[in-house]
């Protein structure tokens, strides 16, 4: 997919031809698709509760489960289910049992500048926006792909995933792991996410524990651009606690009642 002035490229049949013309440059930008965002719910009651989704205007939804109505050209979106104590939902429209929430969304087209030479605008550090979301060697750590799982199992038990949470957030993403030689890949900050994509949730939880996963593959000739990131690798992995900003004490006490969502993405800049 591509855009060239104001021309969008993409694998759209409707799309029959483009002014292009014999030295014209095309630059292509490719697009990330926030993937499987689980939402979890637990309560040591049976409850009625409401789980609202907004998603800021660069993201809409593209999936969605169970299904209910989207409102706000797929920005916005409401569940009401009824928690179990044994971790089952169901989901009041549909009558559905489920064992979470599943939401994907897409970056939105228009939100990407119209102009190959235009610029990003500087953002706060504490920000996330999945057009501009990018990891660095500082913010990251960068390990060979055979090490990845054992390091996302250890962070995400650290981070608070039950082990039904760890296996399938590492089962999930191995396939995309698996195509590259070594990962680079940090943790979002919880509160940076959740100005991106908020939850509301009623009635309100005791805690909220939302980890979202970014990252990308590395070849072996850029590694000395990362050594900063291969370095951090090595650190304690109870690190990304303080950087995502959650309370794995709090998440795993059962008299609590607890949300706990998961997901990732895949960038490319």
């Amino acid at each position: 997919m591509a855009r060239f002035g104001a021309i969008l490229l993409q694998n759209d049949r409707s799309i029959r031809s483009y002014d292009i013309r014999n030295g014209d440059t095309i630059r292509l930008k490719v697009i990330p698709l926030t993937k499987k965002p689980i939402i979890y719910l637990y309560s040591p009651s049976d409850i009625d509760v409401s789980v609202k989704l907004s998603l800021i205007p660069e993201w809409s939804l593209s999936v969605i489960y169970p299904v209910v109505a989207i409102e706000d050209l797929g920005q916005r979106l409401e569940w009401n289910v009824r928690t179990h104590q044994d971790g089952i939902l169901t989901e009041h429209n549909s009558g559905l049992d489920v064992s979470y929430l599943f939401w994907e969304a897409k970056a939105n087209l228009d939100a990407f500048p119209l102009s190959p030479a235009s610029k990003p605008q500087p953002v706060p550090v504490d920000t996330f926006n999945p057009i501009t979301s990018s990891l660095d060697d500082m913010d990251s750590i960068v390990i060979p792909v055979g090490k990845v799982a054992a390091y996302l199992d250890q962070s995400l038990k650290a981070l608070g995933l039950h082990t039904e949470a760890r296996t399938s957030f590492i089962t999930y993403w191995l396939p995309s792991f698996l195509k590259h030689e070594y990962i680079a890949l940090r943790f979002v900050p919880q509160a940076a996410y959740e100005r991106a994509a908020s939850l509301s949730i009623s009635p309100q939880p005791d805690v909220v524990t939302r980890v979202s996963m970014l990252f990308k593959g590395i070849p072996k000739e850029h590694l000395a651009n990362w050594s900063n990131a291969q370095m951090q690798a090595d650190r304690n992995v109870g690190w990304w606690v303080d950087v995502v900003g959650v309370d794995p004490v709090r998440a795993s006490d059962a008299t609590l009642f607890r949300v706990l969502e998961w997901g990732g993405t895949e960038v490319f800049n």
